[in-house]
């Protein structure tokens, strides 16, 4: 892997080079005092000088963040550039304050350019980014360049020349970024999020740039004593670092997702951890170890968990647990209004990533996509549901990334599984309605004709009886035992013969074989046959003479009836409840079925075969 070729890499390498040159820069204003022999440093002057380190090394850890974490793009680099050119302007101020200890001459120059370059450096890169950030100028190129080439020729000949005054040039600069922010705000007239994003991050730079002038900046150009003395005033330009930090989470300044704080607070607690031990072995001469020791224990009992308060509380993001997310899909697919059904995907999602639109999308993938370097998500249609576009998560403030594409993909699994429950659920309730409906039609039926045609009371109140029990056995599908053959028979013919007499049909009644036990179903499905087909012959055949002829054997049972009616027209007359039922009863044991109308009669052939179902 090549050097700085992960954020990890370029932050870690960052991070060391800051602290070390701060430390180096604060050991050696001790040394070389010390070597002068003119201190000790008066306390409130190492105050100072700390104070100057501090804000070099936050702009610095805070634009080189977000230059790790996005080295490509133009607007971070010219952040970073910024922080930079902090550092110069900062630690060259904290250099020079101890020159009235006597230090070399060369480091008092040495440090008097650093900060003079160092802010007039500041001044350029702010300008330019302005020219690029949130959108770009056109022909930025040519005027980042003209106004660097100006405002750095002139801060060299004011170091040249005394006569020209170097606060000058930093006051023009400060007006200039202030300008900058006026000529975006134009340029954004028309697009939403980048005038958001300039109101945040311009108006910190307003505040920031705005106090030094006319604090510090503006009394010393026109000849006065500044408000705040100058080595104090650079806290004001923390404003502007502290401005993006929280632009940065609220308004998603240079396109950083939830996953860049992440890596920030893991980063920070490796920063508090060494600064920690740092502070234990130079202030108060704690050994190495021992050191060490307490700012572990207290990285592991003080900063981790409140890392995660401090995360949530800034993100301000609400997560479902798996318990709630799996009731939310299922509730959403087993939604019975079909109009309301849409409106509860789309409220999920809501819920999920809080965008701040929700648009309809057509995906020719089945799985969730990120696109617009995270800003935007496409997720599929699924379940009957239109495929959508997810824009700007958590109302704009923050990118989606991986974690988020897996959670939007589980949840696309989840409402698949749901909808083939959803979808087997109705295949079963239909089935059932089928199946109550079958058995009302083919036996309910059947017995209820039976008993209204019976001539003795006794008889019709027993089948009256019977059929109340069959009508609980099929509402609750409660399971039957297995028949004896000749029983199920015997109680079958009766019900029939009863049944035919009240019509005045006779009943030829034919059996052959043994059989063993019939099986539940097997035993129902014929009952249903005989019924259906003597409920026929009473009600549309006008026959005087009705057979039923059953065939048993190991493997097979036939059922062979015919009656002497007038038959029908099979081409003319409409499948009803009946015959289909028939023809559905028999499919679903693995049988066979011919009906066969004619001039003299029906007959209908049933073959079941006995060894699927016993």
């Amino acid at each position: 892997m090549r050097p700085f070729s992960t954020p990890g890499a370029r932050l870690v390498t960052l991070l060391v080079a800051g602290f070390g040159l701060a430390v180096g820069c604060y050991a050696w204003i001790l040394q070389s005092v010390a070597a002068a022999g003119t201190g000790p440093i008066d306390t409130g002057e190492q105050a100072l000088i700390a104070y100057q380190i501090v804000v070099g090394l936050s702009a610095l850890f805070l634009s080189g963040w977000i230059w790790a974490l996005r080295p490509d793009d133009t607007a971070s680099r010219l952040f970073f550039a910024s922080g930079l050119s902090t550092v110069g302007f900062t630690f060259g101020a904290a250099l020079f304050l101890p020159s009235v200890y006597g230090q070399a001459a060369w480091v008092i120059t040495f440090a008097f350019y650093l900060n003079f370059l160092g802010a007039a450096a500041f001044g350029c890169a702010m300008i330019a980014l302005f020219l690029v950030y949130p959108v770009r100028i056109p022909g930025w190129r040519w005027l980042a360049a003209a106004v660097s080439v100006f405002f750095l020729g002139w801060t060299v000949a004011a170091l040249v020349n005394p006569s020209i005054s170097g606060h000058t040039v930093n006051f023009v600069q400060m007006v200039g970024i202030c300008a900058m922010t006026g000529v975006q705000f134009a340029a954004t007239r028309r697009n939403p999020r980048g005038r958001a994003v300039l109101i945040w991050l311009g108006s910190s730079v307003l505040i920031g740039a705005g106090s030094f002038i006319m604090l510090v900046a503006a009394p010393i150009t026109f000849g006065y004593r500044p408000v705040v003395p100058a080595a104090w005033s650079f806290g004001l330009f923390l404003i502007i670092y502290a401005g993006v930090a929280a632009g940065l989470r609220r308004y998603r300044l240079f396109e950083l997702g939830e996953w860049a704080f992440r890596f920030l607070f893991y980063a920070l607690g490796g920063v508090l951890l060494i600064a920690l031990d740092a502070a234990l072995i130079f202030f108060l001469s704690v050994n190495q170890i021992t050191a060490l020791s307490v700012a572990l224990l207290a990285a592991a009992f003080v900063y981790l968990p409140l890392r995660d308060v401090l995360f949530r509380r800034l993100m301000r993001r609400k997560a479902l647990s798996e318990q709630d997310l799996f009731r939310a899909v299922i509730e959403v697919a087993f939604e019975p209004s079909q109009s309301v059904r849409p409106e509860r995907w789309v409220g999920l999602w809501r819920t999920l990533f809080d965008p701040l639109n929700i648009h309809t999308a057509t995906s020719f993938t089945d799985e969730a996509v990120v696109e617009e370097d995270g800003a935007e998500m496409i997720i599929p249609a699924v379940a009957g549901q239109t495929g959508l576009r997810l824009h700007h998560p958590w109302r704009g403030t923050g990118l989606f990334g991986p974690r988020h594409v897996r959670l939007a993909q589980q949840v696309i699994e989840l409402m698949r599984q749901a909808e083939e429950g959803r979808r087997a659920y109705d295949r079963g309730v239909a089935e059932e309605r089928v199946r109550i409906a079958r058995d009302m039609h083919d036996n309910i039926g059947a017995q209820l004709l039976g008993a209204l045609h019976s001539a003795e009371p006794e008889r019709k109140n027993t089948m009256i009886r019977e059929t109340l029990t069959d009508l609980r056995e099929i509402i609750n599908n409660a399971p039957r035992a297995a028949q004896d053959f000749d029983e199920a028979l015997a109680d079958l013919r009766a019900e029939s013969s009863e049944r035919l007499a009240a019509a005045n049909v006779t009943l030829r009644w034919s059996l052959d074989g043994d059989a063993p036990p019939l099986a539940p179903h097997l035993a129902h499905t014929l009952r249903s046959i005989v019924r259906e087909a003597v409920s026929n012959v009473i009600k549309h055949a006008g026959a005087s003479e009705m057979s039923i002829q059953i065939s048993a054997g190991a493997q097979r049972l036939s059922v062979d009836i015919r009656d002497n009616g007038r038959g029908f027209d099979a081409a003319a007359v409409r499948s009803g409840h009946g015959l289909a039922n028939l023809k559905s009863r028999v499919d679903g044991v693995g049988g066979d079925i011919a009906i066969t109308p004619g001039p003299d009669g029906t007959s209908v052939r049933v073959r079941l075969p006995m060894e699927a179902v016993s």
